[in-house]
């Protein structure tokens, strides 16, 4: 009994903050750079798996919640949490980690993927290094066949908590942009030897395209 009661207190205190971000997103004037042919918005012409840092989760899930698209939230609370967000805003979301549940977690975006869902994952999630691109996303596009689209966000104002990643949230009124870089083609046989290789590829994309918005907008901070 005590255990239903938290849950449904926890599912009214999520759908109240949901709906207060909501209303603070109705004021966001958000756009995209370097999209053509790669954004769900921009005239895509294949499906892809976007990687991105876990420190823009927020204005990702908000800004894709129209869009055909998959994700992957870990198996910890925070992760329910997360899911439960992500879900309320449209997003198909999946269970798992490379730590727990991530080879039934894979299975079940292979499935998505071959349904015409794109993916976005958290390239340095579920606990970082923060703006460190991991192994999953490499293995994740390995399996489905989809190439990588690494981009990156930035907006003002906004605020950033004192989690591992440093978490944006942008606030009333924020101007936000995502930029793209190019498709990332992982091979099939990839293995352990090359797996560095490709993970440096995604890496200096991604590091570089946080940087450039940092520097154009954030005063030059570096602050992934």
């Amino acid at each position: 009994m005590k255990k239903k009661l938290n849950s449904i207190i926890t599912n009214l205190a999520l759908s109240f903050v949901v709906l207060i971000y909501r209303i603070m997103a109705f004021t966001y004037r958000f756009k995209e750079e370097e999209s053509r042919g790669i954004s769900p918005y921009n005239g895509k012409t294949e499906e892809f798996i976007y990687a991105f840092c876990h420190s823009q989760l927020l204005p990702t899930i908000y800004f894709y919640r129209k869009t055909k698209m998959a994700s992957l939230a870990s198996l910890s609370k925070d992760g329910e949490y997360a899911a439960k967000a992500a879900e309320k805003f449209g997003i198909k979301m999946v269970r798992g980690s490379s730590s727990r549940g991530g080879a039934k977690a894979v299975m079940q975006l292979k499935y998505l993927a071959s349904e015409g869902y794109d993916i976005a994952i958290t390239a340095d999630g579920p606990r970082g290094p923060a703006g460190t691109v991991n192994s999953g996303v490499l293995y994740l596009a390995k399996f489905t066949g989809r190439k990588v689209v690494p981009f990156a966000f930035y907006a003002k104002p906004m605020i950033r908590l004192s989690s591992w990643d440093r978490f944006m949230i942008p606030l009333f009124f924020a101007r936000g942009i995502f930029k793209f870089g190019s498709p990332v083609k992982i091979p099939a046989d990839l293995d352990r030897e090359s797996e560095d290789k490709y993970r440096d590829i995604i890496q200096k994309q991604l590091s570089g395209l946080n940087e450039e918005l940092e520097i154009l907008y954030g005063g030059g901070k570096k602050d992934v």
